[in-house]
């Protein structure tokens, strides 16, 4: 608490911070002055003179009473900001620490790059004492002695080798949890299918180079076949990347398959390549537990060509199913060229405390409202305000909000932590208000109260809370402006 004080206080730091909470500081009190310099003329006009001293210690206990009043309020805004941060650290705070200790437990964002194959034939040159190549008909047609050597030079056929792609993955949402918060984990398996042919005149020995997702923390399961067999030469992995040989006469064709079982983080990216042509290209994403209203996509991915929304039924235990969204995403291509890539965004999970938080958050702005709703209406029927039920009515907002969301917090949820604090502290107030007096100030400051107890953090945790706030503000103004109506329409004995 004294550390988020500090912080708050440390923004006065700020000159024009400084100078409008001054500002604004000045003005209360030169209006709370010139209303007891008003009152005290009024009274010296109607009851007999009156001495200075009486207006001097009038004006002083006014403006005390004020800036106490400040002072409290202050406090309780102070209080439930933190609390509201508090509450998004413990249930459900997201943090860049808690984030990079994610990414080296569970793994990294995934982005997987496209198979790179090379045709490649050899020559055979050779070579005087002095480095010049030799022509070998001049060489056996010479009878005198040459010293020279042989050196076998490698090409690669400029072209892609691959004529044919179709790649499936299947990825299924596993959030976790670290700390107060669930992170956006997933985890997928990967099946990269392609045909590779010899386009050459010649036989040519085939390099494979597949790029295993970037830093990633896990890959298992990791399989190559060709023509469903294992590749002749052993499969090596190194550097992030696995490599495979093999040899193709001309016109030959090899189905290559390509599969793992890997996971990620926050998004799946997949890139075939800028500036390589892609001929018959397919990529089918399934994502289990995402809905198409869910859907985002990387930067510098291009969207699907169609995407498909269904259900599918998880869980081996009958007791255990349920039913998850699937939707299925589809790129299909052919002859072309792209420097976009593939991907998607899972979405985040709600968090615990999220709801809470939002309501806590915006409890500070509400107090103040609630506060001066009351007073508007006291003065506006010309009753004199009562500081310390001002203050027990401060005091029961506050307590409202601390109980809703500590309540909120166990089986019954926001709504359960909404209805449970509200029925308690709207009886006090009720109690509070109605032991003094019946009137329309005590009918108006109870129901102040349950506006904003209970329709105000709805509108401040909806989806649209901007448009419902201004409607707020409207309404409110429409009753001050009725306010000051109805006492100008009303008869002076009255």
């Amino acid at each position: 608490m004294f550390t988020y004080l500090t912080r708050y206080l440390g923004r006065l730091d700020s000159q024009p911070v400084r100078t409008v909470a001054f500002t604004a500081v000045g003005v209360l009190v030169l209006s709370v002055i010139l209303a007891s310099v008003i009152a005290w003329l009024r009274r010296r006009g109607q009851d007999g003179p009156e001495r200075w001293p009486a207006l001097i210690t009038g004006s002083i206990g006014a403006v005390l009473k004020v800036l106490i009043g400040l002072a409290i309020l202050a406090a309780m805004a102070l209080h439930l900001s933190f609390q509201s941060a508090e509450f998004a650290r413990l249930r459900g705070g997201i943090t860049q620490r808690s984030y990079e200790a994610v990414k080296t437990i569970w793994g990294r964002p995934h982005l997987q790059r496209e198979l790179r194959v090379r045709l490649i034939y050899y020559t055979t040159h050779i070579y005087d004492k002095d480095g010049m190549e030799v022509d070998p008909e001049k060489l056996k047609a010479s009878t005198q002695p040459i010293g020279f050597r042989k050196a076998k030079v490698e090409h690669t056929v400029p072209g892609n080798p691959i004529i044919e792609a179709d790649h499936t993955i299947d990825l299924w949402m596993n959030y976790r949890k670290k700390g107060g918060a669930y992170y956006p984990c997933f985890e997928t398996n990967c099946r990269f299918t392609y045909r590779v042919v010899n386009f050459s005149d010649q036989k040519a020995s085939v390099q494979f180079n597949f790029p295993l997702p970037e830093r990633q923390g896990l890959i298992d399961n990791l399989k190559v076949t060709l023509d469903g067999k294992d590749p002749h030469k052993p499969l090596v992995v190194t550097g992030g990347l696995a490599q495979w040989w093999s040899e193709m006469t001309p016109g030959q064709k090899h189905d290559v398959i390509v599969s793992y079982h890997s996971r990620g983080l926050d998004h799946l990216r997949f890139e075939p390549g800028s500036g390589r042509q892609l001929r018959k290209y397919r990529i089918r994403m399934k994502c289990t537990g995402v809905a198409k209203k869910q859907l985002n996509y990387p930067i510098g991915c291009m969207t699907p060509m169609s995407v498909e929304e269904g259900q599918i039924e998880v869980g081996q235990d009958p007791k255990e199913k349920k039913t998850l969204p699937q939707t299925t995403l589809l790129w299909n291509l052919d002859s072309a060229v792209t420097r976009l890539g593939m991907g998607v965004i899972v979405p985040a999970k709600k968090q615990e405390g999220y709801y809470v938080a939002r309501a806590l958050a915006a409890a500070p702005w509400g107090l103040v409202l609630l506060l001066a709703m009351v007073i508007i209406t006291h003065l506006a029927t010309g009753q004199s305000i009562r500081w310390v039920p001002l203050l027990l009515l401060a005091v029961g907002y506050h307590l409202y909000y601390l109980l809703m969301a500590h309540v909120g917090d166990y089986a019954p949820g926001l709504t359960g932590g909404m209805l449970i604090s509200g029925a308690a502290l709207t009886a006090l107030i009720v109690l509070l208000e109605f032991t003094r007096a019946r009137g329309f100030t005590s009918w108006a400051t109870v129901v102040m109260f349950v506006l904003f107890c209970s329709v105000y953090p709805l509108i401040r945790i909806s989806s649209c809370s901007g448009l419902l706030l201004t409607i707020l503000y409207v309404v409110l103004l429409a009753y001050t402006i009725f306010l000051l109506v109805r006492k100008r329409l009303r008869p002076s004995g009255n």
